[in-house]
């Protein structure tokens, strides 16, 4: 077969016919698509049929439980994503220029940002730029980076992991220290060692605890605080990521968990929690904001960026990371 040409392939090639695959995709089926986009279902059959020629092969299966893409159709529709993410990018931008500040800001995060950072920026934003939408997805850093990188999300705001196996898998995506928060060990604000002025590890240990889950990397941070204390880790625990259910848990008084700092201090402003006097913690690391650098962000985009650089300097118990040498 020879080889596609660029110049060819954006002379026949129409935006909208990309537009109705990438929404093929996201339905797993040509009804639904047609439904989503007002057209009819041959309608739909009929671009998908135009871009199977013009790349020349199958980009789609049908079953009995709708379509799936082809080895060729998922190079496509990785591409079509990215597409239509500068699509609104460049859409978000004309607004901005023809109107003052609008777009739409999509933004991926973890509970180490949710409960204080994002609250801030995201207020800060609004104080500037009110028509600007954000839209947050709070997911498992192996599922929002992937998602940066197709154009799904414009950044995501979040711990930087320690473990730089990251960078290997997605090199265009850059990573920004923000700042340093620290590990804390919560429970109910009449929780029996909340009046102890200094407690160990160990006077934690027989309370239940909630961990969070083996796949996310403060795990790690969790079992090497038990290890290096010369402690086995507790038995009595719940596996969880979710705030409100680890909030709802510790009230029982009884509950401990770990939170970073920023977070705990939220809820032990509102008297809902309480920290734990449990000195020698280690540090939660450093909370960032990635981008993909091989993207221009829309303005939208980088003025929330400045807002997360300001916010970050609001967080309670935060400090500044460490320069770089």
């Amino acid at each position: 077969m020879s080889p596609t040409h660029s110049s060819a392939l954006s002379r026949k090639l129409r935006f909208g016919q990309i537009l109705v695959f990438e929404q093929v995709l996201r339905s797993g089926s040509i009804l639904h698509a047609s439904q989503k986009l007002n057209l009819t279902q041959p309608a739909v059959t009929k671009i998908i049929h135009e871009l199977e020629g013009h790349f020349g092969g199958l980009l789609l299966v049908r079953s009995n439980r709708g379509v799936y893409p082809t080895d060729l159709g998922k190079i496509v529709g990785r591409r079509a994503k990215s597409l239509l993410a500068e699509m609104r990018h460049m859409t978000d931008e004309v607004n901005a220029f023809n109107e003052g500040m609008a777009g739409q800001v999509l933004v991926g995060t973890l509970i180490s940002a949710a409960a204080d950072l994002l609250p801030r920026a995201i207020q800060l934003l609004k104080a500037r730029a009110s028509e600007v939408v954000v839209t947050l997805r709070v997911a498992q850093m192996d599922q929002l980076l992937p998602a940066l990188s197709v154009g799904d999300l414009d950044l995501v705001v979040a711990r930087i992991p320690t473990d730089v196996r990251w960078q290997v898998k997605s090199p265009q995506i850059e990573a920004e220290a923000l700042y340093t928060d620290q590990l804390c060990v919560v429970g109910g604000i009449r929780h029996p060692l909340s009046s102890v002025p200094k407690i160990s590890l160990a006077q934690a240990l027989p309370f239940p605890w909630i961990l969070p889950t083996r796949d996310s990397s403060l795990r790690q941070t969790a079992d090497r605080l038990f290890f290096d204390a010369g402690l086995a880790a507790p038995t009595n625990i719940v596996e969880s990521l979710s705030v409100l259910t680890n909030v709802a848990l510790m009230l029982d008084n009884k509950t401990i968990g770990l939170m970073p700092r920023s977070a705990a201090q939220q809820f032990a402003d509102a008297r809902i929690l309480t920290i734990l006097p449990l000195t020698d913690l280690p540090v939660f690391g450093d909370i960032g904001c990635f981008t993909d650098a091989a993207r221009e962000p829309a303005a939208a985009v980088a003025l929330f960026k400045e807002c997360l650089r300001e916010a970050a300097q609001l967080c309670t118990g935060a400090a500044p990371p460490p320069a770089s040498s």
